[in-house]
């Protein structure tokens, strides 16, 4: 239930705040995906380069957890969300004006280090107000009603794109750090009652980190958020090549393509939340990889099989779109739960194994691209496989599902 000790303010306000705090990961990716094949004709740069832009904002907001949860759990989540948005700020004015290819990467490097505290924080905030068995219900929530960040961002950002040019995204984001670091400085207060007593040294951090890695609910539930994190990137990170170059999407359509997608995230987001009310964590996550592994093998048999069109890749994937968001509020919650002093460590550490897995997943599926979608399916299915593997040899074994 609600704790009593949090700060007199309604459910629903919370939910819209915590949304929107969570979209900074959202809204750094998929507002400029319509633009990726444009920035690649704008430096004369390569697939591979261009993906970097993805795969280093995914590196810088996966490594900068490691530090933010911690310095959240130490300071406090108010200091900590205010200090992120103003480097985001600064960071999407600098890709704004990025000459070349080069410094546009590194000002996605920059961009992650103060985007990554939204996501970071507003879990640990979760926990904070939270007990572990509402957990699961306020995740899936705030999952469906984030869902209209990835919804609606590629849709603006092929707005942009066919009204200015590929710079225009970045200026988008540059007015989301500003309202929100206004509305942060204005409406949030501090949630942190344990703040001041979470060691800051680097011995207490890395401690923190061995007391979760030690752990075996963490290790599970952490390995099977990773990896299902990498499938979603996968289309995240290959979508706008394979749909408009391969398949010849137009990009002001892109957006309404991705929109499939996301409604698949929305409905398993809406799922996991009402059988969060009588299904154990693993349960839920386990209907969630079947989905995972059903929807990946039909995309890539379809593939190899030769039939390219956009259906044969958005309707497996909005599949895959519904497991994925069963499965991430329930294992979020099940690996955060147990380290209420530490939350923000917890939810740091979790959320650095899916930014190291999402980087991966976009140099995987940028060295499979072929100039088909058999790459591509190829990549999904590989992840949702390994989804499988973890969740068979690890989350069951942890939740006694798979005892006799």
């Amino acid at each position: 239930m609600f704790h009593p000790s949090a700060p007199a303010r309604s459910r629903t306000s919370w939910l819209i705040y915590l949304t929107i705090l969570s979209a900074t990961g959202p809204m750094s990716i998929d507002l400029y995906l319509p633009s990726l094949p444009e920035i690649a004709h704008a430096f004369s740069a390569s697939v591979g380069e261009v993906q970097t832009t993805l795969s280093i904002f995914m590196i810088g907001f996966a490594a900068s957890q490691l530090v933010a949860g911690p310095l959240s759990d130490r300071f406090g989540r108010r200091p900590v969300i205010v200090g992120g948005m103003l480097l985001y700020f600064v960071a999407s004015v600098l890709c704004r004006f990025a000459p070349t290819i080069e410094l546009l990467i590194a000002g996605r490097l920059f961009q992650a280090l103060g985007a990554c505290v939204g996501p970071v924080v507003a879990r640990a905030i979760v926990r904070d107000l939270y007990a572990p068995d509402k957990a699961v219900g306020i995740l899936a929530a705030m999952g469906t009603a984030m869902a209209a960040a990835p919804a609606l961002a590629p849709i603006l950002g092929g707005w942009l794109l066919e009204a200015f040019d590929w710079r225009a995204p970045f200026a988008g984001m540059a007015i989301f750090a500003a309202l929100l670091f206004g509305a942060t400085l204005a409406t949030l207060p501090e949630t942190n009652a344990h703040r001041g007593a979470a060691p800051i040294s680097p011995v207490g951090i890395a401690r923190n980190f061995a007391t979760l890695l030690g752990h075996r609910v963490f290790r599970a539930y952490a390995a099977l958020l990773a990896l299902t994190f990498g499938g979603i990137f996968c289309f995240v990170s290959g979508s706008s090549f394979v749909l408009i170059e391969v398949l010849g999407l137009a990009p002001a359509d892109f957006g309404y393509a991705f929109a499939c997608v996301v409604a698949g995230l929305a409905l398993g987001s809406t799922l996991a939340g009402r059988l969060a009310r009588s299904l154990r964590p693993h349960e839920i996550a386990g209907f969630g990889v079947a989905l995972l592994v059903l929807s990946a093998g039909t995309m890539a048999g379809l593939a190899w099989a030769g039939v390219a069109t956009v259906a044969a890749i958005l309707a497996p994937m909005a599949g895959f779109a519904v497991g994925v968001a069963m499965i991430m509020p329930t294992a979020m919650a099940a690996s955060i739960g147990p380290f209420p002093r530490i939350a923000g460590s917890a939810s740091s550490l979790a959320g650095f194994a899916q930014g190291v897995t999402a980087a991966s997943a976009g140099w995987i599926v940028a060295a499979l691209h072929d100039g088909t979608t058999r790459g591509f399916a190829t990549a999904l299915l590989g992840f949702a496989a390994a989804a499988a593997l973890a969740y068979l040899s690890q989350v069951r074994a942890v939740s006694g599902a798979g005892r006799s």
